[in-house]
């Protein structure tokens, strides 16, 4: 079933008013990428449901790929803070995102680095997050059709017994798996080899890979806007791992990781950042 998933490429253009700058960049975005909701810094649900609905009609009958990242203190106060207010506001707009999907089936990454960065908090704190994410995907699973990964951070991070058994604690039977790498540049072997380690741990055991910027490996651990990164292995079912259902780009290649080594906000498209990409990445017809 998952090996039949048929990708939504935007036939739209994403980086217009960059273009004139570096027209190469708008080759990235001839392969499909990921679309995240979430709010800067309050609880609006901004048109939420119209935007969610009418990205998925626009697909239809392709799989686009959604991020829901809006928890609670989300990035820990870092680079890409915001978030919902509060737990009430969180849990509107996740109900939200589940009625604007419906019977559409797109793949749902749920709330990427919320699950390591609980390993920050002190233990109430953890505990009310790890609360929130169970009851939010309750939410999800229960109110719409969407292939659900709850995200657990990178292969440098968490250990794969820890990751798993966080993972136990917020998913439900429906949940398809868990994402690896989202945001980050740790390689593709890399990533699989820990997923599979992972799955030993976790009752969901199915991942998908953020391949958007791994064509060369990490560059140490540096993961906010490192130098000499190149795009990596291009969207597909075909991982041929039985349990890697997907390489994905769920982080936009070319947007910033944050205002660190010269980049811009996160989640803001810097035509630097997209042109070293494009220029490292040999794979690429140019």
């Amino acid at each position: 079933m998952y090996e039949n998933y048929r990708f939504y490429v935007n036939d739209f253009d994403r980086i217009k008013n960059h273009k004139q700058d570096y027209p190469k960049a708008g080759l990235i975005f001839n392969y499909p990428m990921a679309f995240w909701f979430g709010c800067r810094s309050s609880n609006k649900l901004q048109g939420l449901y119209g935007r969610v609905e009418r990205l998925l009609k626009r697909a239809s009958p392709r799989t686009p790929i959604l991020v829901a990242y809006n928890i609670p203190d989300r990035d820990v106060g870092q680079y890409s803070s915001g978030g919902a207010q509060n737990r009430a506001s969180y849990l509107r707009w996740i109900s939200m995102l589940a009625q604007g999907i419906g019977h559409h089936q797109p793949i749902l990454i749920f709330e990427p680095d919320a699950i390591p960065h609980c390993t920050l908090m002190d233990p109430e704190q953890k505990q009310d997050r790890l609360e929130l994410m169970r009851d939010a995907i309750n939410v999800i699973t229960d109110n719409c059709a969407a292939h659900v990964y709850v995200d657990v951070g990178h292969s440098n991070w968490l250990s794969p017994e820890d990751a798993g058994n966080l993972l136990n604690q917020v998913c439900n039977e429906h949940v398809r798996g868990f994402s690896i790498n989202v945001s980050n540049y740790r390689t593709t072997k890399e990533s699989v080899d820990w997923g599979v380690r992972v799955s030993e741990y976790a009752n969901n055991k199915h991942f998908v890979v953020d391949t958007s910027r791994n064509g060369n490996g990490p560059y140490g651990n540096d993961w906010c806007n490192p130098p000499g990164r190149a795009l990596g292995h291009p969207p597909t079912p075909y991982t041929r791992h039985e349990l890697c259902d997907a390489y994905l780009w769920i982080k936009v290649p070319g947007e910033s990781d944050g205002k660190c080594n010269g980049g811009p906000p996160a989640g803001k498209f810097w035509i630097d950042q997209a042109r070293e990409l494009v220029d490292n990445t040999q794979w690429l017809d140019k």
